[in-house]
């Protein structure tokens, strides 16, 4: 099999592929287990998960892959956003950090 493309993507968005890929034919054993376990996370409509990528997209330090960093943990607190970026190479303000908690508490509710 080749690759034909690749980007990064939310667990979000992989589990709106996922049942794409289920609805189209039988899916493989690791697909159904990735399935599995993509249905236990907290479940944000289509169009909830398109306004927080809109909302993250926004701040011009967040590139595709820290956006999907974000959407895959929904951070409650700075000191979980400091810990999520502690290897990434980038250097949020505590401005920035504040206003990527609240841009995931509100998506929260």
């Amino acid at each position: 099999m080749d690759v034909l493309s690749e980007e990064e993507v939310s667990m979000q968005d992989a589990r709106v592929i996922m049942e794409e890929r289920k609805k189209l034919s039988d899916m493989t054993y690791e697909q159904k287990v990735c399935h599995e376990l993509l249905e236990k996370l907290p479940k944000l409509t289509e169009k909830q998960l398109a306004d927080l990528k809109e909302e993250l997209g926004k701040m011009a330090i967040l590139k595709p892959r820290y956006t999907s960093l974000i959407i895959n943990m929904m951070p409650d607190t700075e000191e979980e956003v400091e810990l999520l970026f502690q290897k990434e190479r980038t250097n949020l303000k505590k401005e920035e950090i504040k206003q990527i908690v609240g841009i995931v508490k509100n998506f929260k509710k």
